[in-house]
């Protein structure tokens, strides 16, 4: 396996790991909200028949350092996916049935003076000059002409939470499915299980669990499984900040603040692939409109160190012990959520 796929693979899957769902509203329309003097709740509403289209944004610069070679290797990626949200109805007990549509998905790679581009709105241009890349480049064309268009039908409880979902196992056997490019199945384990898709549906993480006003903090915590990756856990505490007008509406600013820590995976990786992260810290801001229930912005920036262990090339001697391999990797990253439009 090429050591530097395995790496784009495995920073792939952690740039996602802060994609939420944000539901938002009419934009174009002026906010009649007025601030109150005392604590207000800030909790979601789901209108039933609401088609909202959410985009996720990535900015990410990482520093390789891996032993022999005399300085840090760089590399800068550019991801987005964009995706819908329709509500289908209520459900009894005052929960929510909502259907999940990957609708595109984008990124470029820089490194080592050469770039990769994918959109999957645009037919992929043939490299001929570069097979290698014509090859990754197909592998993600592969992959994403199996997510995009897939959907899932999530039914959540009365507090927003996941009770269950629909969809997941078919995406799974389709993504499993084919030829597997090796560099791949950290990314794809990691990425688009059932634990991952129930992250994405986690809307109200920011969110306070009682009612509040400007100055007022609460601690969070997620934890959730990244398949032979292991488990990432974010500890965090949320702020109500202020009261801000953001575009036409007037919000809850949210200012966020918290630690990001990770734990090897229990399951054998077929990959042989470790990774830990030795330190992590993230601050965000999110914009929460009471009036019609949304988060209409959220912006995280990440500052994380790993350490990944994987295993040499045995250079064809067969039965031979793998050596491993450690290298780290210094990143940051900023990632921005947003409302498209609403329907």
């Amino acid at each position: 396996m090429n050591k530097n796929k395995l790496l784009v693979a495995v920073t792939l899957a952690l740039s996602l790991s802060w994609m939420g769902c944000n539901k938002s509203g009419k934009l174009d329309t002026k906010s009649e909200f007025k601030a109150p003097s005392g604590p207000v709740e800030l909790k979601l509403k789901w209108l039933a028949g609401e088609r909202i289209v959410q985009d996720m944004d990535m900015k990410q610069s990482m520093e390789l350092s891996i032993p022999g070679q005399p300085g840090p290797t760089k590399q800068d990626m550019t991801m987005g996916q964009e995706y819908g949200l329709t509500v289908l109805k209520d459900t009894p007990g005052g929960g929510h049935e909502i259907e999940m549509e990957f609708l595109s998905a984008r990124m470029s790679i820089a490194m080592g003076g050469k770039t990769l581009d994918y959109d999957s709105t645009k037919k992929p241009a043939n490299d001929s000059a570069n097979p290698a890349a014509a090859k990754i480049q197909k592998s993600l064309a592969d992959m994403f002409g199996k997510i995009v268009g897939s959907k899932i039908q999530y039914f959540l409880d009365a507090s927003n939470d996941v009770e269950r979902m629909e969809g997941v196992d078919e995406l799974e056997n389709r993504l499993s499915s084919g030829a597997q490019a090796d560099w791949l199945v950290p990314f794809k384990s990691a990425m688009f299980s059932k634990d991952r898709f129930k992250l994405i549906m986690s809307a109200n993480r920011y969110l306070p669990p009682k009612a509040v006003q400007p100055g007022d903090t609460w601690p969070n915590t997620l934890s959730f499984e990244m398949g032979p990756l292991g488990t990432m856990t974010m500890d965090f505490n949320s702020t109500f900040q202020s009261w801000e007008m953001h575009g036409k509406r007037n919000c809850a600013r949210l200012e966020i603040q918290g630690t990001i820590k990770s734990t090897p995976g229990t399951n054998a990786n077929p990959t042989g692939l470790t990774m830990t992260i030795t330190g992590g810290d993230f601050t965000g801001i999110s914009w929460f409109d009471p009036e019609l229930g949304i988060t209409i912005d959220t912006t995280m920036n990440e500052d994380l160190k790993m350490v990944m262990n994987l295993p040499m090339n045995s250079r064809g001697n067969a039965g031979a012990a793998s050596r491993m391999q450690t290298i780290t990797n210094q990143m940051s990253q900023i990632i921005n959520i947003k409302l498209v439009s609403v329907k």
